[in-house]
Order: structure tokens, then C-alpha cells, then sequence
């Protein structure tokens, strides 16, 4: 399987069996050549115990063979969105250290942008940084139907509109980011 062309970096994506937290990695990262190109291995040899039948006394007499599993190493790639939309908890690799923002916290708070509250000031937004200011305007159309924006500004001078129905991440108190 070939890495999937797109605009964005893409990452591969180790999520643990357990419910653990996932580990992510650059394509690149010599930690997981094996999954990238698709390695195929027999993976440790197995002893398998079989019936092979009973004599008079009603023993089971069973035959030792030995088996090897075969596992197919497949790397999950994934972009920087979409796994912030998977809602897994993941830290970077400590080998190829790929630069996105560890989640190995609980999910963040999420609202709507139309519903933005004078609370919402001076909290940092995941990916646009502290907010400043907003102004939700609404705009009644010649058809009687409504047209609403949200005007935000945050740290740096960054000015953007959003539709009402965005959604906008801020960390849990005591949440790193």
C-alpha cells in the first residue's frame, strides 16, 4: 500500500490493542519500515494440540503439531484532521518526533461558534490561538430568512469569519496542550 497523496502531512497511526493511548509516527520513521512496506512474517512458531481420538478407557490422545502464525504488517495512515476528528488520545514518537501536538489528554470543550459567550474571551482555541474579540451579526434576507457570521479576532491579529455552525476547541482547565 502506497502513502495517500494529499494536501496535508500524512502520519502513521500505532493504536494500542488495550484502549491505550495511540503512537504516531512520520512515514519515514525507521521504527515502523515493517509496516510501511507491507512486510510479511511468520511470526513466532505456536505448539497446537489436537484430538485425534479416544481408545477404550475414554482418554483423549492428542497430537503435537507445530504452527506458524503469519502476520501481515499494514501501516494506518492518517492527516493531522482527521485524527483530531478520531477523538483518539495519542503521544509522537520519541524516534522520528513528527511536530504536531501530542492528545493524550481528555477531548477538549467544543462549541458552536454562534453560541460564543463573553466567558469565551481570552481562552485559547485549538489551532487559532487566544481570543480577543467577536461579533455575531445576523442579517434578516429579502426572503425573510436569516443570515448569521461570527467576526473573531485572536492573538497576533488574526481576523477570521466563521459560519454559525463551526465548531471551536478549547483545552479543560489544566489541560496541556
Amino acid at each position: 500500500m502506497s502513502e495517500p497523496q494529499n494536501e496535508e502531512p500524512v502520519y502513521v497511526v500505532n493504536q494500542k490493542r488495550d484502549g491505550g493511548m495511540a503512537m504516531v509516527h512520520t512515514p519515514e520513521c525507521r521504527t515502523i519500515k515493517h509496516q510501511v512496506n507491507e512486510n510479511i512474517r511468520e511470526a513466532y512458531p505456536r505448539w497446537d494440540y489436537e484430538p485425534v481420538g479416544t481408545d477404550g478407557q475414554d482418554r483423549e490422545i492428542y497430537e503435537k503439531t507445530l504452527l506458524f502464525d503469519i502476520q501481515k504488517y499494514e501501516a494506518v495512515y492518517m492527516t493531522l484532521s482527521s485524527l483530531w476528528a478520531s477523538g483518539l488520545k495519542y503521544r509522537t514518537c520519541s524516534v522520528c518526533k513528527p511536530d504536531i501536538p501530542e492528545r493524550n489528554y481528555p477531548t477538549p470543550y467544543s462549541i458552536e461558534a454562534a453560541k460564543l459567550s463573553e466567558k469565551h474571551l481570552g481562552k485559547e482555541f485549538i489551532g487559532w490561538g487566544v481570543l480577543e474579540r467577536f461579533t455575531i451579526t445576523g442579517l434578516l434576507n429579502a426572503d425573510g430568512s436569516k443570515n448569521i457570521m461570527v467576526d473573531t479576532e485572536f492573538t497576533d491579529g488574526v481576523h477570521h469569519r466563521f459560519s454559525p455552525e463551526t465548531r471551536l476547541e478549547y483545552p479543560r482547565p489544566n489541560q496541556k496542550r
